[in-house]
């Protein structure tokens, strides 16, 4: 693992002057996050780690706007950030963090209600979008921050408008699959019926198994539960269920990074979900080991750098989002094993 960390993320970072790794803003949370997983299961194996939580809360700003450290103008970005210094905050017990991403989440909550869809957030400043990833965001970044803040009752209170609004909002289809969004031209918001892709999937997964803890009700970890197994089947569909974006082999920056959030809340359930029958465990479990074994066998370039297809492809080119990506898989696949 120390090999995977040094060589991969060593190329990319800049951490000393700016926070972030190159100038990837909302990919850079994510990289975050994925280092408290690695330092959650395997705390003190890289004493850079704990470092770089430090310094890229002193020092980063989101590039896109002067609106505050951790704001810029899309408030899935923000959230990202939020979910990064929970995160960190689980992994370190230091209350900074954990106040970090309470002062960010106010933003996002301040538009709460103020679409055109009976509910819900926008995906940006310019009011242009109600999409999926950004309330689901929303919903486990409320979640999270009430069973860490219990004390201020409001975040329960809007964990539960988010869920509720979410499950009527209709992004969910009949194959229990995410769709990225709503029509907002049409009275009541639809379906938009666009693609899902893989985060959509997975970032509601551990916002539904803190609901469980917070209310005892297992209803919410089940549904995770479907979910998760309609979404592996539906991008993960060969024998050895290796995950794929149907953008591949050409695929965008931001689209590069979604497949190791999948993994990330796959790791999550396996770890930390109440309800969880052996059977799935054992389902997930060998999901990302699965996958973890492909990236190091097919997806692995020069200094161990790490591409866009899990499952190999020639000339394998590494970025921040395909790295990170990947690694996110291998550390998840090694926090279960």
């Amino acid at each position: 693992m120390l090999t995977f960390y040094n060589s991969a993320l060593g190329v990319f970072g800049n951490t000393d002057s700016t926070g972030k790794f190159t100038a990837h803003w909302w990919n850079s949370a994510n990289v975050i996050t994925m280092l408290a997983d690695y330092e959650n299961s395997f705390p003190g194996h890289n004493s850079e780690i704990l470092t770089i939580f430090a310094n890229t809360l002193k020092v980063a700003t989101s590039p896109f706007s002067p609106r505050g450290s951790f704001l810029n103008t899309f408030y899935d970005d923000e959230l990202w950030w939020v979910l990064a210094w929970i995160k960190v905050y689980d992994v370190t017990g230091k209350v900074e963090y954990l106040n970090k991403a309470a002062e960010i989440y106010e933003d996002p909550k301040s538009v709460w209600n103020t679409t055109p869809c009976s509910g819900g957030i926008w995906w940006d400043f310019a009011k242009t979008s109600v999409n999926a990833i950004a309330n689901e965001l929303f919903l486990t970044a409320s979640v999270k921050l009430a069973n860490r803040i219990p004390t201020n009752s409001e975040y329960f209170t809007m964990a539960m408008e988010a869920y509720d609004w979410f499950m009527a909002s209709g992004m969910i289809n009949s194959k229990n699959i995410i769709n990225d969004g709503l029509n907002i031209d049409v009275k009541p918001c639809q379906n938009s019926g666009t693609e899902g892709w893989t985060y959509n999937q997975g970032v509601i997964l551990s916002g539904l198994a803190e609901l469980t803890w917070s209310t005892g009700d297992p209803k919410y970890n089940n549904l995770a539960n479907t979910l998760a197994t309609a979404s592996m089947a539906h991008y993960a569909n060969n024998s050895q269920m290796i995950l794929h974006e149907t953008c591949e082999p050409n695929c965008s920056t931001d689209l590069s990074q979604f497949k190791g959030i999948y993994g990330r809340n796959i790791q999550f359930l396996v770890n930390r979900a109440n309800v969880l029958p052996a059977n799935l465990k054992t389902q997930f479990v060998s999901f990302l080991q699965n996958n973890a074994n492909e990236i190091w066998a097919k997806d692995k370039g020069v200094n161990n750098q790490l591409g866009l297809v899990w499952s190999g492809q020639a000339n394998v080119v590494a970025t921040v989002e395909t790295q990170s990506s990947a690694l996110d898989a291998i550390v998840g696949a090694a926090c279960v094993s």
